[in-house]
């Protein structure tokens, strides 16, 4: 574990360097966030003043725009307002009067405030709400869910449930942090998609260990408490990458996913590949002894793939023949290959691009 550990940290310790918020491209998105970011501005959801300055902390006001631009991008013009004694801002008059937001007393609204998180999860919950999108009720899981304010509990655990908001890391919440302009925008961008699509946005939470749907290949050759083990590692690999880099697309998730799963087969030099020694075909070779052959990259995948909820194969299971993965991505079949290593675009079905 201690090895997976620092290898994973000097990954991500070399991916923050790039989408560190005192990046001095302060004008531009972090690179987790552009893609989101680009596609909310295509929409016409994210107003001109809130197109920079994007690792800033947000304030109550700027978010009411954000909000504004989607209930309208969905609903039609908001006619009505209700106005605050310190605030002419347009946009929180609107979403005051659609129940996106209410005032902190004294008919006061506190428009330059800075946003907090918790409070951004009560506007999104309230937002889907209000455009006819109820998000299920939900119970927050999270380790500091004891600090989330009590008229925030249910909120934060509706858009942690539907993929709109997540973590900061060590399945911590952190309601009381400022929210930045990027955060806000690419929320907003999964509550639009949730609010006109089906319902179903990327996921951002692990699947937990009771929920997991394990085949018993996954399970093949290990008592229980050696799955348990690998599975903990595999669990720490992803939880890891979703709350260093939240709002990853779910191609962007396997990209990286990937990249995790290839550096450690082949960068770290602590991997030792066999077809014979025990347990080189399953998760516990790969994760805990660092001991693998093709089918034990493909099962390692496999489960971290599951944990993530991304549908995938085994192709070439139980076969003396090189095995991989093939999933979905963006309509299109991939060969998700660690042991090669190789992730590109197959291009026949269920041919590898470097196998004749």
């Amino acid at each position: 574990m201690k090895v997976i550990k620092k290898t994973i940290a000097n990954m991500l310790l070399a991916a923050l360097i790039i989408v560190s918020p005192m990046s001095v491209l302060a004008e531009s998105p972090s690179s987790w966030a552009t893609s989101q970011v680009n596609e909310a501005i295509g929409l016409n959801l994210v107003p001109d003043f809130l197109q920079s300055n994007y690792t800033h902390p947000i304030t109550r006001a700027e978010f009411c725009a954000l909000a504004v631009a989607l209930y309208e991008a969905v609903n039609g013009e908001i006619t009505g307002r209700i106005t605050f004694a310190d605030t002419n801002d347009v946009n929180v008059e609107k979403a005051a009067y659609v129940g996106i937001v209410s005032g902190v007393g004294d008919n006061r609204f506190a428009p330059h405030d800075r946003l907090t998180r918790e409070q951004a999860a009560v506007m999104l919950a309230r937002l889907a709400q209000s455009v006819g999108k109820q998000i299920p009720a939900s119970s927050p899981n999270f380790a500091d869910n004891n600090a989330i304010s009590s008229w925030a509990v249910s909120s934060v655990g509706q858009v942690q449930a539907a993929g709109i908001m997540s973590g900061t890391g060590n399945n911590r919440f952190s309601p009381a942090d400022p929210y930045t302009r990027e955060q806000s925008i690419v929320t907003i961008m999964r509550a639009y998609d949730f609010v006109t699509g089906s319902g179903e946005v990327t996921i951002t939470t692990p699947i937990v260990l009771n929920s997991l749907p394990i085949s018993d290949s996954l399970r093949r050759g290990m008592t229980e408490a050696q799955f348990n083990e690998a599975y903990d590692i595999a669990h720490y690999i992803v939880t890891t990458l979703l709350s260093d880099f939240p709002g990853l697309s779910q191609t962007e998730q396997v990209e990286a996913l990937f990249s995790v799963l290839a550096f450690m087969r082949h960068g770290t030099g602590e991997w030792e590949y066999s077809e014979s020694a025990p347990h080189y075909s399953n998760v516990y070779g790969f994760f805990v002894l660092n001991r693998t052959s093709c089918a034990g990259d493909v099962r390692a995948a496999a489960l971290a793939l599951t944990i993530l909820g991304i549908p995938h194969e085994h192709v070439n299971e139980n076969q003396w023949a090189h095995q991989w993965i093939r999933l979905e991505v963006d309509g299109r079949y991939v060969v998700f290959d660690v042991n090669a290593p190789l992730l590109d675009y197959e291009l026949e079905p269920y041919k590898h691009p470097w196998i004749g």
